[in-house]
């Protein structure tokens, strides 16, 4: 009794005093230039003032409370400089393409970018901020480290100002908000002179933006892709033959470029078609390389962003055609790990393919969240059942530790259909958390930092 009483006594002292009382490992020491911003509401008097200048949770809505700055200026001051930027894209339409019919009874027809089954990742950029307000600080478990009280300065440019009005102004917006974004002088140029982005979508198409401005400063990449669906089927074949309506989830496919026709433009819906055929192509395949054969599609519009060492991972959704659609896909640089093989071989089985296939390149990771089963993601437009854990999909992120991630991306999070509890926000949130902590443990070299040392 004597002895818990002792006990007692030393810790109520110690909490008087403020002294920490964790015990010792491997991650006492903190890092240079450390600010312990827990408040010790224990060890304040009437007369004691609190300084709350740099306590993360007082920025308004960025991303684990990060500082905010104003990305798309030409203020290149110091203060607003940064090594990784937080970029959101509220992006997404979805539209049934109407028959000749229908399309009659307009003036014009205009093609719309496709989001999946159901609406609403527009709003994802919002949601997954919000669901990264517990990430404002502390260390992981795992590794013992905080990205956001690393090296790296770590800001959010908040979202690009996307219209929903008009497809082909809001891509181009979001084109001009990379470059911008990108374009400044890190914070730390002994690390790396060119910052690297994180961008929160926003739909699919979101990612083609990301690889333009990733390629200017990087070059081609290796791409890899987590989602339940490949994303590079062609659209021509299914719907001349099979007779399907226009408006079939077939046709509903995300991540397209478009383009605006008019009714004069075919006389009938198989025309209609075919024509649409030569607007619309998923935006993997429009980032493709152009030494790289694809079927019905010409070669000068592919835009060289990827390399052939690229590869899906978490696949499952059903194909449009049984075996052109993974032959497409083949010629489109990719190789393809299916969701079912986390059972059969584990996460570190999956960490290795991927490792193998990417090797030495650098790296683009674009994480579609319905990779995530519905139980644990189900705001998203287009879920599939049968998918990975939050848990399995982070274990698979955490070990791709060492590549050189030069962007990345979490995209396809539908607020809307989202829980009470934000499941599918709290699961983006941490994944961006995980693809900061990879960008910061890393430091990526920009080519031309490499001909400046020659």
């Amino acid at each position: 009794m004597k002895q818990l009483l002792a006990c007692v006594l030393l810790v109520a002292l110690r909490l008087q005093l403020g002294v920490a009382i964790e015990p010792e490992n491997r991650w006492d020491t903190e890092p240079a230039g450390f600010v312990n911003e827990q408040i010790r509401f224990w060890n304040h008097g009437q007369g004691d003032v609190i300084d709350i200048s740099e306590i993360a949770y007082s920025e308004l809505g960025t991303f684990a409370g990060v500082p905010r700055v104003h990305c798309f200026t030409k203020d290149l001051r110091a203060e607003h400089r940064y090594d990784i930027a937080i970029l959101g894209a509220p992006l997404d339409t979805v539209s049934c393409l109407p028959n000749r019919k229908q399309a009659e009874m307009r003036s014009e027809l205009t093609l719309l970018m496709l989001t999946g089954g159901r609406p609403g990742a527009r709003y994802g950029p919002s949601g997954i901020r919000t669901g990264s307000r517990r990430k404002a600080w502390g260390y992981s478990v795992f590794n013992g480290r905080d990205p956001l009280r690393d090296w790296a300065k770590v800001v959010d440019c908040g979202d690009a100002p996307m219209t929903f009005l008009d497809n082909r102004a809001a891509i181009k917006t979001l084109d001009q908000a990379h470059r911008s974004a990108s374009s400044r002088p890190a914070a730390n140029p002994e690390k790396s002179s060119v910052p690297r982005i994180i961008t929160l979508g926003g739909d699919h198409t979101t990612t083609l933006s990301a690889l333009r401005g990733t390629h200017a400063n990087w070059g081609p990449v290796s791409v890899i892709h987590f989602d339940s669906h490949i994303g590079t089927q062609t659209t021509s074949a299914p719907h001349a033959n099979a007779g399907s309506k226009p408006c079939t989830d077939s046709y509903v496919m995300r991540g397209k470029t478009l383009g605006t026709l008019k009714p004069e433009s075919w006389k009938t819906d198989v025309e209609l078609q075919q024509l649409m055929t030569k607007i619309f192509q998923p935006y993997l395949q429009v980032a493709v390389s152009r030494t790289m054969r694809i079927s019905s599609y010409p070669p000068t519009h592919c835009l060289n962003l990827i390399l052939n060492s690229s590869i899906h991972a978490g696949i499952r959704a059903p194909l449009v055609r049984r075996k052109g659609d993974m032959r497409n896909d083949v010629r489109c640089g990719f190789e393809t790990i299916t969701s079912r093989e986390m059972d059969k071989s584990g996460a570190q089985g999956i960490i290795n393919k991927i490792r193998e296939r990417v090797q030495d390149t650098k790296v683009y990771i674009t994480v579609d969240i319905d990779v995530l089963d519905p139980a644990f993601a189900p705001a998203t437009g287009t879920p599939e059942a049968g998918g990975w854990s939050t848990r399995e999909l982070l274990a698979v992120i955490e070990g791709l530790e060492g590549l050189q991630v030069v962007g990345a991306d979490v995209v396809e999070v539908s607020p809307p259909f989202d829980n009470h509890g934000e499941t599918t926000a709290l699961a983006a949130a941490e994944i961006v958390h995980a693809l900061l902590d990879l960008m910061v443990v890393t430091p990526v070299k920009a080519p031309k930092d490499n001909t400046q040392e020659l």
